[in-house]
């Protein structure tokens, strides 16, 4: 629903100078809530989305309206700042946001120059020209540098403020029992009797602070709590838990909603049977930069919408049909129809229903992915459901 139509909704009864006055208020209550929700990283159509959620249901809010403008005068003062608090304090809570940054080496332009140069020397022709296309992406050297200092191939991707991300459970009224007395681990054990068990995990530090790598929020989540939990928005997402919303990571080290999820689906799958992903299984981040003349995926859907594709191109690449070897799994939000899947530049792949046929193919030498529609709803328990082959296709960047 747009804010339009649900303005129209919302002041359905009122007629003349009471509609219109009705109209600008909410109007302007709206788009106060957009730009709230964008300055926590939302795009504006999923600002706009967050802002009409949290005013709840528009014939409600009508209800109300026509209460105030069809009551004695008396009354009315009353109803007014009822029908106010309505339209000012049905956000939920909102909590200081969890800082991010990255490891320092992971934006020094000295180690960026080192690891091109390497690609670049005693590498295939293929290497090269693959390389050759990245430079060209990036517009030259200058440009590889640049994204380079602004972290985008960070080996661990933005790491999260353990301060902070403590600081904002604790605000939620989420209980995080943590033991951060050694020195480069957090221990965790959820629950406000930590009857949860206890988790390690790896922590960094950075100018004297700890942070946790942003890969592992979700699973550092389902540790501490059995709440439910999600996401919203693709760059520093908001995590709702409970009534607070919690905006995650910072302008200079930002956090890649797709990237916490091909972690987390890949870690409740060792727990988690009814993800219909192999339990072996590699995450492709968004750090690994993608050659431009790779093919993508056309899928069905919206743009936004998550997609998670599990495909055995390495692993036939490498020759490697044994059990134990790693599919890989690519997590990517919906642009302009396409997903991305694969660095390789065949578009000869086939797309298969199941992990079941994925297999099949895998032991017959042929590469071949599936394709899911990943529920973001809950992720305290997300949920995946197949996309049929035949409403998918390989299309070859032009």
């Amino acid at each position: 629903m747009t804010r339009d139509r649900f303005i129209r909704h919302a002041t359905r009864g009122l007629w003349g100078v009471r509609k219109r006055d009705a109209a600008l208020e909410l109007r302007g209550a709206i788009e106060d809530k957009i730009y709230r929700h964008q300055l926590c990283g939302l795009s504006e159509r999923e600002a706009e989305q967050a802002a009409l959620r949290d005013l709840g249901s528009p014939h409600a809010i009508a209800r109300d309206l026509n209460r105030v403008h069809t009551a004695p005068a008396a009354l009315r003062a009353t109803l007014l700042l009822g029908v106010a608090g309505l339209l000012s304090m049905q956000a939920v809570a909102q909590i200081p946001a969890v800082g991010s940054a990255f490891m320092p080496n992971d934006v020094d332009i000295q180690q960026c120059d080192v690891v091109t140069g390497q690609a670049m020397a005693d590498r295939s022709p293929a290497m090269r020209a693959r390389m050759d296309r990245l430079l060209a992406q990036a517009g030259g050297m200058a440009g590889l540098r640049e994204q380079c200092r602004a972290g985008a191939f960070a080996t661990l991707g933005p790491l999260l403020n353990v301060a902070d991300l403590l600081t904002a459970l604790k605000a939620a009224q989420v209980p995080v029992n943590a033991d951060a007395s050694a020195s480069s681990a957090l221990l965790l054990k959820g629950g406000s009797t930590g009857s949860i068990p206890q988790v390690s995990f790896q922590t960094q530090t950075i100018g004297g602070q700890r942070y946790l790598p942003g890969m592992f929020l979700i699973t550092f989540l389902q540790t501490v709590t059995t709440q439910p939990f999600t996401l919203t928005g693709q760059t520093n997402p908001v995590l709702t838990i409970g009534s607070a919303r919690i905006p995650i990571g910072s302008a200079r080290a930002p956090v890649q909603t797709v990237d916490v999820l091909v972690r987390g689906l890949s870690a409740a799958r060792r727990t988690d049977t009814s993800l219909p992903l192999p339990v072996n299984v590699m995450p492709m981040t968004t750090t690994l930069p993608i050659d431009p003349a790779a093919p993508q995926l056309a899928v069905p859907g919206t743009d936004g919408e998550v997609f998670a594709v599990v495909q055995n191109i390495l692993r036939i690449n490498e020759d490697r049909r044994d059990a134990d070897a790693p599919e890989t799994l690519w997590v990517r939000a919906r642009q302009n129809g396409r997903i991305a899947f694969t660095d390789e530049l065949t578009p000869d792949i086939r797309l298969v229903n199941s992990q079941e046929e994925l297999d099949q193919a895998t032991a017959r030498g042929v590469k071949a992915a599936v394709v899911y529609r990943v529920n973001t709803a809950n992720l305290q328990h997300p949920a995946m459901t197949p996309v049929p082959a035949m409403q998918v296709r390989v299309v070859t960047r032009p």
